[in-house]
């Protein structure tokens, strides 16, 4: 079986990422919302991080980049939409929707030559889903923000990978201290709506000046 030997540490991870994801699916369909699920959840969201940070430091394979996307359309993608759908069945065709958008998202990223994200990671938007889960927010807020997040993340603007060492600690802090404490979530819906929301600002200022700059250039025409 030549596929084991063409898999690099990076792909063990990925694939260690999928497992989280399925476990917490797993028990999601077992025994309902619990806090395990969300702690495998969490999990995967170091393995998924883990095996990036490897991939720079180590030999990448073949297929890794195929492989990481598929690990995240189980956790990312799968978990969220199933989780939606068990805190209430009205939200069927928001998760479904959620869930169609976020493999897309994934299938774009890998034909894309890109060194930032375009559109809304898959696991910031699955942050802020299960987020608003777990603290029991109410289905009228939920389906909005998950019809949003959904188009967000096929849209055209440019998201920054996080590679600053302090912001990536601080990102693992609170996650690990969500595994224990559920009014972290809180935390991480800040965090995730400060990253969502400042290159859409950013994106509104620089289309904003380039008609600015445009109209002043017509002028002295």
């Amino acid at each position: 079986m030549r596929v084991f030997k063409e898999v690099s540490l990076a792909d063990s991870l990925s694939v260690l990422n999928a497992l989280f994801g399925f476990t917490a699916v797993t028990y999601l369909l077992l025994y309902g919302i619990k806090v395990e699920a969300f702690v495998m959840f969490y999990l995967s969201t170091f393995a998924d991080g883990l095996d990036g940070l490897v991939a720079k430091k180590t030999e990448k394979s073949a297929f890794g980049k195929e492989l990481d996307s598929l690990a995240d359309s189980i956790s990312f993608g799968l978990f969220p939409a199933a989780l939606l759908v068990k805190y209430d069945s009205n939200l069927f065709p928001y998760a479904s929707l959620f869930l169609a958008f976020s493999l897309l998202r994934l299938a774009r990223f890998n034909v894309l030559n890109v060194s930032d994200f375009l559109g809304v990671p898959t696991l910031v938007s699955a942050l802020v889903v299960t987020s608003l889960v777990r603290v029991d927010v109410d289905v009228a807020f939920i389906i909005p923000v998950t019809v949003l997040l959904s188009f967000l993340m096929i849209c055209d603007v440019k998201y920054p990978r996080v590679k600053d060492a302090l912001a990536l600690a601080v990102v693992g802090v609170v996650l690990i201290s969500a595994i224990f404490f559920t009014e972290m979530c809180y935390a991480i819906l800040l965090l995730s709506a400060v990253y969502i929301i400042l290159p859409i600002l950013n994106e509104g200022v620089r289309f904003w000046r380039e008609r600015r700059l445009k109209k002043l250039l017509s002028k002295q025409e």
